[in-house]
């Protein structure tokens, strides 16, 4: 199992329990493993249709971007279900953060696993 990961990766998004927190989209830090077969094996030879292109990361913000959720974790579960609509993808671990309105606390955020 190869893995290939995107981090930093900054996602707008409107999140968050309360209607201020909502009021205006919010940037949230995404990372990611996605976990493959081996792309050696996989015959990958330098052919960008034969792996996961990191452009994949446009269709993760367009996933969430102008929508509004009241958890994280509603967030992760639509950014996982975008990478494994991937089929060389067989599971992947994703983390998702943001800044909580709460004095003190830098970030909050949740991490998932999904696979096939």
């Amino acid at each position: 199992m190869d893995i290939l990961f995107l981090e930093g990766l900054e996602v707008p998004c409107r999140v968050g329990c309360s209607d201020p927190e909502r009021a205006t989209p919010q940037s949230l830090r995404v990372e990611l493993k996605l976990y493959c077969p081996s792309l050696r094996d996989a015959g990958v030879a330098d052919d960008l249709e034969r792996t996961v292109d990191y452009r994949l990361a446009y269709e993760l913000i367009d996933a969430v971007q102008g929508r509004e959720f009241l958890l994280i974790e509603s967030v992760a579960e639509t950014l996982a279900a975008v990478v494994l609509k991937n089929p060389l993808v067989d599971h992947v671990t994703l983390s998702v953060r943001k800044r909580p309105p709460v004095q003190g606390l830098e970030w909050a955020g949740v991490q998932i696993t999904r696979g096939r």
